[in-house]
């Protein structure tokens, strides 16, 4: 059975209070080495949200959270997966974390919550053809809704 484990890669307190020891992006790197020897699988990369002291200086927009995935894959891509986290809310976003080779996986959450339909989103926009079980699609197309073979 896969092992997934959430890391929070940075407490983000080096800048607001760089006397108190923290949790930073160079642990995290070291930790995946550790987690990888012990069997971890994908390593899920998030950051943040743990003090109202943190100091988030983070590029605005889509990926925020990418560089620390990436600084993970860098040191230990051969020997773990890592996922990605943060303003993933397109397929060319999560396409583009994954062609840079900032992660193996990109993982979506605010955006799925808002619309369940994201998947189907994201694969038209991509131009990639996706299924879904037979008794989803009646709910989309109709009961006994078959698509036609090519001959």
């Amino acid at each position: 059975m896969p092992l997934f484990l959430r890391i929070s890669a940075s407490d983000l307190l080096e800048e607001s209070q760089p006397n108190t020891p923290s949790w930073t992006s160079d642990d995290t790197v070291r930790l995946a080495g550790l987690l990888a020897e012990h069997g971890v699988d994908l390593l899920d990369v998030s950051s943040g949200g743990l003090s109202t002291a943190q100091d988030i200086k983070m590029p605005p927009g889509v990926a925020y959270q990418a560089h620390f995935s990436e600084a993970v894959k860098r040191a230990h891509g051969n020997k773990i997966l890592v996922g990605a986290v943060g303003a993933i809310s397109t397929g060319t976003i999560a396409q583009g974390v994954l062609d840079k080779g900032q992660a193996d996986v990109a993982f979506v959450g605010r955006t799925f919550q808002k619309n369940p339909g994201t998947v189907w989103a994201f694969a038209e926009e991509l131009g990639v053809d996706i299924r879904v079980t037979r008794q989803t699609e009646w709910a989309f197309k109709g009961p006994g809704y078959a698509p036609k073979k090519a001959h």
